[in-house]
């Protein structure tokens, strides 16, 4: 069953949320930086370079060990690093969901709290840049522009319910 959140439960669960999203944040850059660093290698082996050649030298920090720097530059092993990675933001990818956080985007940090009201299932909503507490909310299915403050939405929710009764 799915959790259903207060906005008291949610604003406390911010502080658990924050240094995830940082880390998701900080995941995404070094994967984004290993795929550029990939694409420059693979154009570079089509071009008749040899792995860790010097014509690839750009592609590492110049302080690094030699050794170290000709295994780096093999496309195959900036793959596996991928890989890695990418299976690093999965689990923090999990490590929000697993709090019954609904995860939408990670530049901004936003996510989605389920809550129900009235007998209606809603979503409480937050980012990063909302601050310390869970202060907007939307329906299911709505997205990130049609949140509404926490009172107002829920006044509009209470209507509603009282409608379909």
């Amino acid at each position: 069953m799915r959790r259903s959140w207060t906005i008291d439960a949610a604003t406390k669960e911010l502080a658990g949320l924050r240094p995830i999203i940082a880390l998701l944040r900080d995941q995404r850059i070094e994967l984004e930086r290993m795929k550029d660093d990939l694409l420059r290698l693979r154009r570079l082996e089509r071009m008749g370079a040899l792995p860790g050649g010097a014509d690839q030298n750009q592609l590492q920090p110049a302080d690094l060990d030699p050794a170290l720097r000709d295994a780096l530059a093999s496309s195959s092993v900036v793959e596996m690093r991928i890989r890695a990675a990418v299976d690093q933001m999965q689990a923090s990818v999990d490590r929000v969901t697993g709090r019954g956080v609904e995860l939408r985007d990670i530049d901004r940090g936003l996510v989605d709290f389920p809550a129900i009201a009235f007998g209606l299932p809603f979503l409480l909503c937050w980012e990063e840049g909302d601050g310390d507490e869970v202060l907007f909310a939307h329906n299911m299915g709505d997205g990130y522009g049609s949140r509404l403050p926490v009172a107002e939405f829920l006044r509009r929710l209470a209507a509603q319910a009282e409608g379909e009764r």
